[in-house]
């Protein structure tokens, strides 16, 4: 449940407390418990009114982000569906450390993959390519299947 939605229950409860159960707490309970809301949450919401006499919390304080959004979209479009780029390269760039590219990029659901360079081959693993090939083409070859051969390894 999102804060949004939190804030519009806590206010529907409220109103209902004060409008239509006459401030009895009974009434109201019995009421949001045919929808489904926990006895304990009623109950906490209607306690925190008449005690404070608000229906929706204090704004919330803590660290501010790093990054703002502008610049999380920047480095979404940046770092998205690419390899290769480096997370010390793109903190330089964002003026902050990799570290807080790299924990973005996990909160953002974007996986991070470093290039990985092709293995050498041996000369006997040059040839073992070779045989292999030949005889994945002979194997197809005889269910009637349309072969491209390519000059690559």
């Amino acid at each position: 449940m999102t804060r949004s939605e939190r804030d519009c229950l806590k206010s529907h409860i409220v109103q209902h407390y004060i409008n239509v159960a006459n401030k009895q707490k009974k009434i109201t309970v019995n009421h949001f418990l045919q929808e489904k809301v926990p006895r304990r949450t009623i109950y906490y919401i209607i306690k925190r009114y008449d005690e404070s006499g608000a229906i929706v919390g204090k704004p919330r304080f803590g660290r501010p982000k790093k990054l703002t959004t502008g610049q999380l979209t920047r480095l979404k479009c940046l770092v998205n569906n690419k390899t290769g780029k480096s997370l010390r390269r793109l903190s330089s760039k964002f003026k902050v450390s990799y570290k807080t590219i790299s924990h973005q990029l996990k909160a953002m659901g974007i996986y991070y993959h470093k290039n990985k360079r092709a293995p050498r081959y041996s000369d006997k693993e040059l040839e073992e390519i070779l045989t292999r090939a030949r005889h994945l083409y002979r194997l197809l070859t005889k269910n009637d299947f349309e072969l491209i051969m390519d000059d690559e390894k």
